[in-house]
């Protein structure tokens, strides 16, 4: 079973994420803020991180940054999962050592899942 990490801190999107893969076999975590995301991270090791970009404290591209220096973390996949999915934070996303972008607006719950699938395999 995959270890997928949502970084969401809309409580209701969290939710429905957490729903549809909990139905697709993974063993799920999730974090509504930076600190709690790198916590869960270096606890868990996530087969995947699903990071939004606008969250408290820190930004995704924070966090990004965090698990990128991160010895431990160094093979954990991570998407940017966002709605902020202009260029500039796609180009800057890949420069930091994400592994993918997707934006929100462009799939369903249920797309969300097949793609990061794909993105495992």
């Amino acid at each position: 079973m995959k270890k997928l990490l949502i970084v969401e801190d809309d409580p209701m999107l969290s939710e429905i994420y957490k729903k549809k893969f909990s139905a697709s076999d993974f063993e799920l975590f999730s974090a509504a803020s930076g600190s709690e995301a790198i916590k869960i991270a270096q606890e868990q090791k996530p087969d995947l991180v699903l990071l939004d970009l606008i969250l408290p404290e820190m930004d995704g591209f924070e966090i990004l940054k965090k698990i990128r220096s991160n010895k431990e973390l160094d093979s954990v996949k991570v998407i940017i999962f966002s709605n902020l999915s202009q260029e500039d934070e796609k180009h800057k996303a890949e420069a930091l050592g994400a592994n993918g972008f997707i934006a929100k607006a462009d799939v369903t719950p249920q797309e969300l899942v097949i793609k990061v699938k794909e993105f495992l395999k």
